[in-house]
């Protein structure tokens, strides 16, 4: 009988022992749709360090909260499903997402050197605005999210 109740609280402690690293945890992180961490509860991150894989037309990247400064976006090392067209390219938009009027757009860019296995660069000056993020408009000439090729990026950068 008392093995049983030594057995029952040891038990206890090692379940207690187990749970403990998941309290430490933090409470809302998650992986966002393309590979980033992102903290939750409403927070925008300072900047994107991740990557793209197998997106279409109408992906979006998380919010980030970059400052008044112009807004850099680095596309490197980028691949489509249709990979060998002679002309890859991807058209990415950079949007200011506004919490009580209309998210304001800014000009499309279009990416065609990280096809090469470089790095493609988009710089967007004279916006203003902390909750930016940028959306992916066209891959190969396709706008429709539902077929065509997808997009894959080996690391995506905005600051």
């Amino acid at each position: 009988m008392r093995s049983s109740i030594n057995i029952s609280k040891v038990a206890a402690v090692v379940a207690c022992a187990a749970v403990l690293p998941l309290a430490a945890a933090p409470a809302a992180s998650a992986e966002d749709a393309y590979g980033s961490k992102a903290q939750g509860g409403g927070v925008s991150i300072q900047a994107i360090d991740s990557y793209l894989s197998g997106v279409r037309p109408g992906f979006q990247s998380s919010k980030t909260d970059i400052g008044s400064a112009p807004t850099i976006i680095d596309f490197f090392d980028c691949r489509t499903s249709d990979h060998g067209l002679v002309n890859e390219s991807t058209k990415v938009q950079l949007i200011n997402y506004n919490y009580t009027t209309p998210n304001e757009y800014w000009e499309e860019k279009t990416f065609t050197a990280c096809f090469d296995g470089g790095q493609s660069h988009g710089e967007w000056t004279g916006r203003k605005g902390d909750d930016l993020f940028f959306q992916i408009k066209a891959v190969n000439g396709t706008t429709s999210s539902g077929s065509g090729p997808t997009l894959s990026a080996s690391r995506v950068h905005m600051w």
